[in-house]
């Protein structure tokens, strides 16, 4: 319990990540039509797991792959949580296999020794700047926006720890701005409160994620200042996290739940109109917000630790973590099973 405190206690200002309230009517169904549902006819069984994952377009692989896992001989229970915090939870009490979380959850979990493994890699992308339309900035105005720092600090609201907040601390720094003396960051940790917050006239920007960045876009509320994704840290978004002890105990399962995404994710970018279904079906949300959401999803189910690395060094200066965990996270990555898929780093 003392264990499970020390990682969560962190993370009390972002409970609500990944709780979008533009995604409340979502529905459950998981019928994404024939493309995801080809079986092959004598799959070897290896029985059954529980996958955590939140709703977003960021996690369509999920929503997928329930479709598709039985030609692995696999059969995936789906479990929606509204947070990320929830899934780290769910795992450590041993209530699902598998979790569909962010690179900070696992940097976290190194950093107070909860024995988590990532087996895989998701979605890449789906994080965006966005500046009050009144600013009259426009994409990457970088020199636009420091013209308005030298008269009043901007305020940002962000959700404190998320691996947007960090992939935008890495490209403000790049930019030459240091949040913590020419920014006011505020902490609304509520994803779904981010469109709002920029409507009211409060803010200036809003660090937040997909389908989000597109919706305040589109509606004319705001305009796309930039996507953060030109550091060492790149844009990794999610990743597929399992404990040691299960990974060890459950290695066909594991080996079967990634070849499971890894045909997901690759029908997804071949299939244009069936990952656009999938998200409609997923979000409800209006055909010319999720037509400029999904246009910069990336399916990538590598590791992407070299990024994480680099997540870890920041995380740790901005004191996300209470040491750099950069030594220690390559064991904490097992690329075992994407290796014997073919797919290495």
């Amino acid at each position: 319990m003392k264990l499970m405190y020390i990682l969560f206690n962190g993370l009390r200002a972002s409970r609500s990540v990944l709780a979008v309230s533009a995604l409340t009517a979502i529905g459950c169904c998981f019928s994404v039509g024939a493309t995801f549902a080809q079986v092959a006819a004598t799959p070897k069984p290896v029985g059954t797991i529980t996958l955590g994952w939140v709703k977003s377009t960021a996690n369509l692989i999920a929503y997928v792959s329930p479709q598709i896992s039985a030609k692995y001989g696999l059969k995936i229970e789906s479990v929606n949580f509204n947070t990320a915090v929830d899934i780290s939870t769910a795992m450590i009490s041993g209530q699902i296999d598998v979790g569909l979380l962010t690179p900070i959850h696992l940097i976290r979990a190194v950093d107070t020794k909860v024995d988590f493994v990532q087996i895989a890699g998701n979605a890449r992308g789906n994080t965006g700047i966005v500046a009050a339309r009144k600013l009259g900035l426009k994409q990457d105005d970088w020199d636009g926006l420091k013209q308005l720092i030298k008269q009043r600090k901007p305020r940002v609201a962000s959700s404190r720890g998320s691996i947007n907040e960090l992939l935008a601390i890495a490209e403000f720094a790049k930019n030459g701005i240091n949040v913590n003396r020419d920014l006011d960051f505020v902490n609304i940790a509520n994803f779904g409160q981010h469109p709002q917050a920029l409507r009211s006239g409060e803010f200036d920007m809003i660090v937040t994620l997909e389908p989000l960045v597109s919706l305040v876009t589109v509606d004319g509320v705001g305009t796309l200042f930039s996507r953060p994704y030109n550091t060492a840290a790149g844009d990794l978004n999610t990743n597929y996290v399992v404990g040691r002890d299960w990974m060890s105990k459950n290695p066909e399962k594991a080996q079967a739940f990634v070849a499971t995404i890894v045909e997901a994710s690759r029908q997804l970018v071949g299939d244009k109109k069936a990952e656009f279904d999938a998200a409609t079906k997923l979000t409800g949300m209006k055909p010319e917000v999720l037509g400029v959401a999904l246009a910069g999803n990336r399916y990538e189910v590598r590791n992407g630790l070299p990024q994480m690395l680099e997540m870890a060094r920041i995380a740790y200066e901005f004191q996300y973590t209470t040491r750099n965990v950069a030594a220690d996270l390559p064991k904490a990555v097992d690329d075992r099973f994407l290796r014997a898929l073919g797919i290495v780093e």
